[in-house]
């Protein structure tokens, strides 16, 4: 703009002061080595006016053909741009499709030019683990975190594939890299848990459950199905490292809650029992017991192996003063009093128990005391009784 209010100011000066001149036009001599030019002054006005006029013209031009490459060069970028755009698309939906190989051919061509190389990356990791290509999945995934290596997105991916592959020890080593950054993230969270089940890492999970509950998806019963699964695993391991010393010294140091847990308990009994500790599992059972009579508990009673079943018909006599209708307790005491030798209490409380609810273990339990009494007829009697009761009911 000041370019041409100066072209226009010097060709008013020339229409005005050219008159002036034209009487008087001066003389001007240029010399250059041998070469002289001659002209008047008015002349050399008029060139200089002329050579500043085709300048700017020549400048103009110049920025036209430069606006117009810019124009072209970004036509031709934005057409690679909207290409790389649909191959991505529909590299993405032959990822949703399960089409490996496709899926990575687009994602991969796409690339370059696309407006999301990360996720283009991302999606070709998950398609070369698709067919296989554990490599060239990890190539994918480098490629993506040289583009961001601070991405969630990229470690969740990496997780997400090494769990699918059963890599769980690399998938932890993964998941823990970023879990300080992101402590709260649910599909973290939840890739963690997954790990540690796999890998049997009870003591880490029971560390990770309350976040579990808190910033995940775990609802209360499952997380309390979880907490058990881990309790009981751990105590299979303590019991298997440091045997029924160390396995009583964990019991010991678990809260009321979980020492009042029936599954718990149980778990606890059966590694004990396992380790020859009976005696020391009769004394939990029997705390649990005075708790709360559970069934499954009752049933622990006649599997322990006592060097005197006495104290277990003393507990289970006590739990009948609460509840006298209790078949399972009648079962457990005549199956009590069945390895004592003690037949007719046996024949007691087994009858009392198929009474209340038939069963076909106490039906055989009690045929044993019939023909321990030589009682043949009635024993003859019930073992019919007792197949009746196993045979699936006739249409």
């Amino acid at each position: 703009m000041i370019k041409l209010l100066l072209l226009v100011a010097a060709l008013i000066a020339g229409i005005i002061v050219g008159p002036m001149l034209a009487g008087n036009q001066g003389y001007v001599l240029i010399s250059a080595a041998n070469q002289t030019l001659e002209m008047s002054l008015t002349t050399l006005l008029l060139l200089v006016v002329v050579l500043f006029g085709l300048f700017f013209l020549l400048e103009n031009l110049i920025k036209w053909l430069l606006s117009l490459s810019s124009v072209t060069r970004g036509f031709f970028s934005g057409r690679k741009t909207r290409k790389a755009r649909q191959l991505t698309s529909n590299g993405l939906v032959k990822v949703l499709e399960g089409d490996w190989k496709q899926a990575e051919k687009l994602v991969v061509k796409s690339a370059t030019h696309s407006e999301t190389p990360l996720l283009n990356y991302l999606a070709a990791a998950e398609a070369a683990q698709g067919q296989g290509q554990f490599h060239q999945r990890d190539e994918y995934l480098r490629l993506a975190a040289e583009l961001d290596s601070e991405s969630l997105a990229v470690a969740l991916t990496r997780a997400r594939l090494q769990c699918r592959h059963h890599q769980y020890e690399e998938a932890v080593a993964t998941l823990q890299d970023v879990k300080g950054a992101h402590p709260r993230n649910p599909l973290l969270l939840e890739l963690l848990k997954q790990c540690y089940v796999a890998l049997e890492d009870w003591p880490a999970l029971l560390g990770l459950l309350p976040a579990l509950k808190k910033y995940g998806s775990l609802t209360e019963e499952q997380t309390d199905a979880l907490t058990v699964k881990a309790e009981c695993g751990l105590m299979a391991q303590i019991s298997q490292h440091s045997g029924s010393d160390g396995l009583m010294g964990h019991w010991n140091s678990l809260n009321r809650k979980a020492k009042q847990n029936p599954v718990l308990v149980t778990c606890f009994v059966h590694e004990m029992c396992a380790r020859n500790a009976d005696s020391e599992a009769y004394t939990v059972l029997r705390e649990a017991l005075r708790k709360k009579i559970d069934p499954d508990l009752v049933r622990l009673m006649p599997t322990l192996k006592l060097t005197d079943n006495h104290p277990a018909i003393v507990t289970l006599t006590d739990l009948l003063r609460y509840d006298s209708s209790n078949a399972t307790t009648h079962s457990a005491l005549g199956q009590l009093y069945l390895r004592d030798g003690k037949y007719k209490e046996a024949r007691t409380h087994l009858e009392k128990a198929i009474e209340l609810h038939p069963s076909v273990a106490d039906y055989s339990y009690l045929v044993e005391v019939l023909e321990k009494l030589n009682d043949k007829a009635a024993a003859n009697r019930l073992s019919r009784e007792g197949l009746a009761l196993a045979l699936p009911p006739k249409i």
